[in-house]
């Protein structure tokens, strides 16, 4: 499939937010931002190579089934064995009942696991470790139907795993915050655990950790590597969805977008403080002839072709079977 794309990008918009001894707070439209007392950003990550969204890419999964016949929310690749991990949610369900689909980075499936009352699986990190592969989601379902806590847990081939399940090790930051939905990914380039969650009807943010500090459940203030305010959505978000994010490096990006096209794909700069942004809604069209065709899940693919910023998109037929198609951007700007 044809990955090229139009695109419509803006330039940077820095400097609205002016930090100084650790401490930020900004106001955008008249909302307030809380007060972040994290370390200083600006020394936090490490420069690295941008994605560039309008290059050159590829499609190496095209309307794959899943184990089951649910839909796509999110995936994860295991970059040490080459497999990726999906889950899935039953759609009409607040249950919080997931799928873990296992495939090559075809998209064939090799093995499953179901996850009772988990949440809506917006995202999911992979943890290849100690000859094991842990999975890091959302955990403890609500009333909504999305997940309070972040659980890891061990990857079983067949298995099924309840929320109360005392093998699952909570691993959700305490960083001041009350943290709402928070969803976790792992960035392979810089062995980092990021977490992104709300803290108000319009304040998302994204922290970071070293993995060995998420892995041993150091996941408290002082430990936080940085932390980041991402732009306001408004009621621009109200139509569009969030649909999941990535890290790599420097950047972190974020896929949004509602059924039908185009889908849209931000570059935010976690060194960048406020609400600002690199690439200001980058419109995809990837995957446009797909039916039914509604953005789902980032990732960062350590290919043997180098680092590719992988998002995902579900389909489906008249008849109500449900598909997954990958692709990715595989240029730095």
């Amino acid at each position: 499939m044809s990955t090229d794309e139009s695109a419509k990008c803006s330039t940077s918009r820095r400097g609205f937010l002016k930090a100084g001894g650790g401490v930020a707070a900004a106001v955008l439209g008249g909302a307030a931002l809380p007060l972040i007392t994290a370390h200083a950003a600006s020394a936090a990550v490490p420069d690295s190579p941008q994605f560039k969204l309008n290059g050159a890419g590829g499609n190496p999964i095209w309307k794959k089934s899943l184990h089951a016949n649910w839909v796509m929310q999110s995936f994860g690749y295991d970059n040490v064995h080459q497999q990726i991990y999906f889950l899935q949610t039953k759609t009409g369900t607040k249950n919080g009942d997931l799928w873990v689909t296992r495939t090559d980075t075809a998209g064939n499936e090799l093995g499953s696991m179901a996850l009772h009352g988990f949440g809506h699986g917006v995202s999911i990190a992979v943890e290849p470790y100690g000859g094991q592969v842990y999975l890091w989601t959302e955990w403890k379902t609500s009333a909504s139907g999305f997940g309070t806590r972040i659980g890891r847990f061990r990857f079983v081939d067949g298995g099924v795993l309840e929320q109360n399940d005392p093998s699952i090790q909570d691993r959700t930051p305490s960083i001041g915050d009350t943290m709402i939905n928070p969803q976790p990914v792992i960035d392979p380039s810089t062995d980092r655990l990021l977490v992104r969650y709300n803290v108000g009807n319009d304040q998302r943010r994204i922290v970071a950790f070293t993995m060995s500090d998420a892995r041993a459940g150091r996941l408290t203030s002082g430990f936080r590597l940085v932390e980041r305010a991402l732009p306001f959505r408004g009621s621009w978000g109200d139509a569009n969805p969030f649909q999941g994010f990535a890290a790599y490096g420097r950047y972190a990006y974020l896929l949004e977008g509602p059924v039908g096209n185009p889908s849209y794909i931000t570059t935010i700069d976690l060194n960048d403080v406020g609400n600002s942004t690199v690439v200001d809604r980058f419109a995809t069209t990837a995957g446009e002839s797909l039916r039914g065709r509604e953005p789902q899940g980032m990732a960062i693919w350590q290919s043997s072709g180098g680092p590719r910023l992988a998002f995902g998109f579900h389909s489906n037929t008249e008849e109500g079977d449900r598909y997954a198609s990958v692709f990715y951007k595989s240029e730095f700007v």
